[in-house]
């Protein structure tokens, strides 16, 4: 493989808890604001109901709950309770608003809140169903396979992409990686695999 054939990638490395925040928020106060989310393909599709179960489950329990404490505890449970329904809920909020895309020029396998991998779409040959476990969130190594990276919210993957050249990739602390293979979730491969067939629109001349 020679420098001219290796194709460079972007990698975003997960940012700070406080921009994790920050993009829970941002997230869950465009829902009642009616903004829409980037136009794209699904993903996190487990996590997301797994969420849901758990907020909705939340706050049966907490009401439940504060039946039973004394009135003067009652506030400060019911803000916790309120501060962690609207943490699940701007989690959820944040993977729909931040879904995969595919361009003319680029393939981004997002997260929404863990960092993301952009791929260049020429160097994508394709995207098929797969069953694969990797250990971790976010964009990492995958432990046994050479060349390989994930890019997910959940261990759980279903679609693999086959690079042609490899991208090369820096994955921070795990160091680079020469990736001709890379897993991601999305809730629907079929899509995501007729997002990479569809064809890419020329571009027109200067002036025209």
């Amino acid at each position: 493989m020679t420098t001219e054939e290796r194709m460079t990638g972007a990698v975003t490395a997960r940012p700070s808890k406080a921009a994790i925040v920050r993009v829970w928020g941002g997230s869950l106060v465009r829902v009642p604001l009616r903004r829409r989310s980037v136009p794209g393909l699904r993903h996190s599709a487990g996590t997301r109901q797994l969420v849901l179960v758990l907020a909705a489950t939340e706050v049966v329990t907490a009401f439940a709950f504060s039946s039973m404490l004394p009135p003067a505890v009652r506030p400060v449970h019911a803000l916790f309770e309120l501060l962690v329904i609207l943490a699940g809920l701007g989690l959820v909020a944040s993977v729909r608003r931040y879904p995969h895309t595919v361009d003319d020029e680029h393939v981004v396998l997002r997260t929404a809140f863990l960092g993301e991998v952009t791929l260049p779409r020429r160097a994508v040959r394709s995207a098929a169903p797969a069953v694969r476990t990797v250990p971790g969130r976010g964009p990492r190594p995958v432990p046994g396979e050479p060349g390989a990276v994930a890019c997910s919210l959940e261990a759980s993957l279903n679609v693999v992409l086959r690079l042609d050249p490899p991208v090369r990739l820096d994955l921070g602390r795990h160091g680079c990686v020469d990736a001709t293979t890379v897993y991601t979730s999305a809730d629907s491969p079929s899509a995501f695999a007729a997002a990479l067939r569809a064809p890419v629109r020329a571009k027109s001349a200067p002036g025209t």
